[in-house]
């Protein structure tokens, strides 16, 4: 997720943590922050994410958080449990990922091809920096 947002806001610092780097442990206000949007990736969305993320709305930031496909609904009703399904968006990471690409690529399916690879490109170089853990990288065959 990093590498994708690095690519969508250039010049912009994004965060590179290793994966096992909890928001809690770390005092961060998510895994991503650009400008007041705070971002949550999480492939199981509990009440520990929820809290973060009315943490998050008490400072003035704007939670988003990203789940798997197949976690969306579970995530939608815990944060309307916790009363601020209007206040955070909850998306999955695969349509985020897509989405994001084909705006950025105006739709042309050879220009989605290289914006892909240019991120994977990005991925790898940000996981080089902060993993010990070489299995992680991403080789688009």
């Amino acid at each position: 997720m990093g590498a994708k947002l690095e690519e969508r806001h250039p010049g912009v610092r994004i965060a590179n943590h290793p994966a096992n780097a909890g928001d809690k442990q770390t005092g961060r206000d998510g895994d991503f922050l650009v400008g007041t949007t705070a971002y949550h990736v999480t492939a199981a969305p509990g009440r520990d994410v929820i809290r973060r993320c009315e943490g998050n709305l008490a400072a003035g930031l704007h939670p988003v958080l990203l789940v798997p496909k197949e976690k969306q609904g579970l995530a939608i009703a815990r944060a309307e449990a916790a009363e601020i399904e209007a206040r955070v968006t909850v998306i999955a990471i695969e349509d985020f990922l897509a989405l994001n690409i084909i705006e950025m690529t105006a739709g042309d399916q050879r220009a989605f091809r290289a914006k892909l690879e240019a991120i994977i490109g990005r991925y790898n170089r940000r996981l080089r920096e902060v993993e010990t853990d070489r299995s992680l990288s991403i080789d688009l065959a």
